[in-house]
């Protein structure tokens, strides 16, 4: 059995183009091709024009106005750092540039196409306050300007030629782990945005029930109501009740509906939740993997390279497959609580609202229940094919390339403080 499909002509359309994550969803890999567009269209064939264009780009990073999390915006590495890491990896990075500037005598104008690519996706990151997105961002160009950029053998140039070929593409991969990160981002906010919505709706179903609860204990005609609703509830009957009674049956059934709105919402929540979990177990396994590729520059250990990237792609690819498979869900939830939510007042057409709904969260739990039965019956050998690991392995892995990103990031640092201190040296003499 297939996933119930929704049919969005039943919910309300205008609730449904302005929610911002299905409309964030639907232009996710547009806005990658963009980005990588205006790259090439900004790069030309000159090494020394492109550090330039790379070091405006990325100074005008604007950690101000950033929506990223004070907790980020806060974070140092080092006691005597004036901001924080990523803005700190920012000024590094222009400073290897500035120092690398005419060293280079041949054609890298693939490489850096892709850098200027990573430097606008890290630009919308931190504008935006995707944090997993602008991490991805700098790590990879603290890795591509401090490892790749660096190291290219302009003595050879055939070596040369297939250095950059190859690490041209291997930069293809972090751009895509960004667009993954980005995904797990842009869930979190959902669903923190979903949780904030669902408080404020409980909070008020439960204000109204006590107000009710006052109404029929304190006001003697609702009292009675009450008590004839309870005990003449019969199409004869209803027919003769007063106008509190009808009344207070109005508010009794539209409260009931409201409690089961809410009990459905909470479910659809909980399985963006289990989706936020899913992608960010997956983004922190394929982020391990890409970050931990070595780069080389060995003629002998070139086709090896060639077979890590091969191997990386195809674990992208299909984890991009995943990521679409994902969004549809998401967009399908939000779709159901738009429809549980805009319903017509009649109250058997929220009832089948509600059904319908409930069916979808069932469909998906079977779903993912299938899969992870086959997930377990799968050798060990096949799951790290897949790019899905233990913690133990997951937590090793990240200390692994977070401790490679710190060591990378702390020498482009001391560089940094050494030339500094020279320069202020050579001015304190004249």
């Amino acid at each position: 059995m297939g996933r119930p499909e929704f049919d969005s002509r039943r919910a309300s359309s205008e609730a449904k183009t302005t929610n911002p994550f299905t409309a964030w969803a639907q232009g996710r890999k547009e806005r990658k091709k963009e980005a990588r567009e205006k790259a090439v269209r900004m790069i030309a064939n000159k090494t020394v024009r492109n550090e330039t264009l790379m070091i405006d780009q990325l100074n005008a990073i604007d950690f101000l106005h950033s929506r990223l999390p004070e907790t980020v915006l806060n974070a140092k590495s080092r006691e005597n750092q004036d901001c924080c890491d990523l803005e700190f990896a920012v000024r590094a990075i222009v400073h290897k540039l500035l120092k690398e500037q005419q060293a280079i005598k041949i054609d890298i104008q693939e490489i850096d196409e892709r850098l200027l690519t990573l430097i606008l996706l890290f630009q919308e990151a931190v504008k935006q306050g995707d944090v997993n997105a602008a991490y991805a961002a700098k790590g990879a160009l603290v890795r591509g300007v401090n490892e790749i950029r660096t190291r290219i053998p302009n003595n050879r140039p055939q070596l040369a030629r297939q250095f950059v070929e190859k690490n041209a593409a291997y930069l293809d991969q972090w751009i895509t782990l960004v667009s993954f990160a980005q995904v797990t981002d842009r869930i979190k906010q959902n669903v923190e945005s979903q949780e904030a919505s669902y408080r404020m709706a409980k909070e008020a179903i439960d204000k109204s029930i006590e107000e009710l609860g006052n109404l029929i204990e304190k006001d003697p005609a609702y009292s009675r109501a009450f008590y004839e609703i309870h005990e003449k509830d019969t199409p004869e009957e209803r027919a003769k009740w007063s106008e509190e009674e009808k009344k207070l049956h109005r508010i009794m059934i539209d409260q009931r509906m409201k409690r089961v709105s809410l009990a459905l919402n909470d479910r659809l929540l909980e399985q963006q939740k289990m989706d936020l979990s899913m992608s960010e177990a997956k983004y922190e396994a394929l982020k391990a993997m890409v970050a931990q590729v070595p780069i080389v520059t060995d003629p002998d250990l070139m086709n090896k390279f060639q077979e890590d990237i091969d191997k990386l792609f195809e674990q992208l690819a299909a984890s991009d497959v995943e990521i679409d498979e994902m969004l549809k869900t998401m967009d399908d939830i939000e779709g159901r609580i738009v429809q549980l939510d805009n319903s017509p007042g009649a109250i058997r057409a929220r009832e089948v609202a509600a059904e319908e709904a409930e069916a979808v969260v069932e469909e998906i739990r079977r779903r993912q229940e299938i899969q992870s039965g086959e997930l377990k019956s799968k050798s060990p050998d096949y799951l790290k094919k897949l790019g899905i690991m233990s913690q133990e392995e997951l937590k090793q892995k990240k200390e692994e390339y977070e401790a490679e990103e710190l060591r990378a990031a702390e020498e482009m640092a001391q560089e940094t403080d050494e030339e500094i201190r020279e320069q202020e040296g050579e001015t304190l003499y004249n």
